[in-house]
């Protein structure tokens, strides 16, 4: 369940990173977003979790009586979603670039704080998440918002390394991409979405868009 035979760069990465603060993560992210329990109000019949974490969207998911399924690079959250899921949700462990699904399987897809741990292929992600996407499905897309005062930045720099301090001290690197809110939507544009809403909430932008 926990394997894939196309793994790129960013997802080794990405699955290196979070496998090392997978347990404490899961400590300090317990709480459903309330922009994505919102969302998830407007959603019947599939899901697909793309970066699913620790799994505190896939509950909200499953509350709601739908079909839910998650994707996550890392193993270890995968571990932690699979005790909280019960069976209840398909766990796979794969790229967000090269996803092992069929054409139009599902109804609605969340991408939640997941795109900007990309160093490349942000676009080619959002177009794949578009392929797998049934017509006139939803979508919903977070980052961490570039438009934070916390950014000790130059006005054009994008790319930050966040550390990342577990229990016992060690510290681990995270990779983000920090987008503005207008880049984000003109990804999200560039891949062959229709934009319903963009807006900035709590630190972090999102973007609502459609398959047409």
């Amino acid at each position: 369940m926990f394997s894939f035979k196309y793994i790129m760069k960013d997802a080794r990465r990405a699955s290196k990173t979070f496998d090392a603060i997978a347990e404490h993560f899961d400590k300090t992210r317990n709480q459903p977003w309330k922009e994505v329990v919102r969302f998830l109000g407007k959603c019947e019949g599939s899901l697909l979790d793309l970066g699913c974490g620790n799994g505190r969207h896939l509950l909200e998911a499953l509350d709601r009586n739908l079909k839910v399924y998650g994707v996550d690079a890392s193993t270890e959250l995968l571990r932690i979603c699979k005790q909280k899921v019960k069976g209840k949700v398909e766990l796979i462990r794969a790229d967000v670039k090269s996803l092992p699904f069929e054409d139009r399987s599902f109804d609605n897809i969340i991408y939640i704080a997941t795109i900007h741990h990309l160093k490349q292929g942000r676009v080619e992600s959002l177009k794949e998440s578009r392929r797998v996407l049934g017509n006139a499905g939803k979508i919903l897309v977070s980052s961490w918002a570039r438009e934070l005062d916390r950014w000790d930045l130059e006005e054009e720099e994008k790319e930050v390394i966040v550390p990342w301090h577990r229990e016992d001290g060690e510290i681990i690197e995270r990779f983000y991409h920090l987008y503005r809110l207008k880049e984000l939507r003109d990804e999200v544009d560039n891949a062959g979405f229709k934009v319903i809403r963009a807006y900035h909430s709590r630190g972090n932008n999102y973007v609502e868009a459609e398959k047409v």
